[in-house]
């Protein structure tokens, strides 16, 4: 889906584009990618790639990219890419973890929508939990944060609403 509405609108080499295989079995798929992650950015264990870009939104629950609450991948600290079972969705889910998302030099989220405001407010302004709310786990560790929400997800923020 993203090659044919993006990728495909652009003038990259094919070694450019490293994509899940989600046509295989989730474990297969996940260790798939992060090895192929480990090739391309030539990274042992304990490393993280060198994303330029990391570009992710959250849900109206608090996950973001496939760490759901309550799912062991967000305490997840060697694996780069995991494939857990999340049981709200009935389903395994290949998602890169806390470690490989926070080695982005630039990390962004963008929100919209008014049912994000509450999940929001708490990964935001409320105590640490990001067994709760996943995106909390998202902090770079050399690069900057930045989150784009829209005015009905940010309606309950103190620093707009003061």
């Amino acid at each position: 889906m993203a090659f044919s509405a993006m990728l495909s609108k652009l003038d990259l080499p094919a070694e450019n584009i490293h994509r899940i295989r989600a046509e295989l079995p989730s474990p297969e798929a996940a260790q798939g990618y992060e090895d192929e992650l480990r090739r391309f950015f030539s990274i042992g264990e304990g490393q993280a790639p060198d994303f330029d870009l990391v570009l992710l939104g959250m849900g109206p629950d608090g996950h973001t990219a496939s760490l759901f609450p309550g799912s062991e991948a967000v305490r997840e600290k060697k694996r780069l890419v995991v494939a857990p079972w999340v049981a709200k969705l009935s389903s395994f889910r290949i998602t890169l973890t806390p470690p490989a998302l926070n080695g982005g030099r630039q990390v962004t989220f963008l929100v919209a929508g008014a049912d994000k405001a509450v999940a929001l407010e708490a990964v935001l302004e409320g105590e640490p939990d990001p067994e709760r709310f996943p995106a909390q786990a998202i902090q770079p560790s050399r690069g900057s944060l930045i989150w784009l929400a829209d005015r009905p997800a940010a309606s309950r923020l103190q620093a707009l609403n003061s």
